[in-house]
């Protein structure tokens, strides 16, 4: 991929950046992220001599997920995109390949690295105390589109069960601590 193809691409992200209206999430639909994707193979095409064809190189998405730091930001999917990439056999993908990889991810946490398991927890240890609670989970939750098209019943079910299970899980502190999240993930 040339150093014009990235800046092309940050160039667009942030035409559609400055485009939107506000409030409005880029990509808030699955039929806008697969149009984003659709977009996006499109401009990392391979050029053989004039002509594009229908794929893309494998080194292309690993630098462009390189250029724009998703290694460091997103290091499990970073680290399921090489394992997919080194697993085939084809220095290519194709258009269907390379959105499955975003749209339907086969992260299997029963391989993840301590490490790796130590950054997923990290993301509802907000307070770094090395333990969350159901108040810190809820705080993360509440923010998704799932909790968010749910009606006001629905929410106030879904917190209470989530409370509860939190009590259930660590009856004496209703706190997640790093073991327990293992053993949770790992069920």
């Amino acid at each position: 991929m040339s150093q014009q193809s990235l800046s092309q691409f940050s160039q667009h992200s942030q035409q559609q950046q400055q485009n939107q209206q506000p409030g409005q999430k880029i990509g808030s639909s699955i039929e806008d992220i697969t149009q984003d994707l659709e977009e996006l193979f499109e401009s990392l095409k391979i050029d053989k001599q004039g002509q594009q064809v229908d794929q893309i190189e494998k080194s292309t998405l690993l630098a462009l997920l390189l250029y724009l730091n998703i290694d460091k930001s997103e290091a499990q999917f970073f680290n399921y995109v090489v394992r997919t990439l080194d697993q085939m056999q084809s220095t290519t993908l194709n258009k269907e390949f390379f959105k499955s990889l975003f749209l339907d991810p086969q992260i299997n946490t029963d391989n993840l690295k301590s490490e790796e398991f130590a950054q997923i927890f990290s993301v509802f240890d907000l307070q770094k105390k090395g333990s969350f609670s159901a108040e810190d989970f809820l705080r993360l939750y509440k923010e998704t589109s799932e909790y968010l098209n749910l009606n006001e019943n629905q929410k106030q079910q879904v917190e209470a069960r989530i409370r509860k299970d939190f009590e259930i899980i660590s009856p004496e502190h209703k706190e997640i601590t790093p073991i327990e999240f293992f053993k949770i993930i790992n069920n």
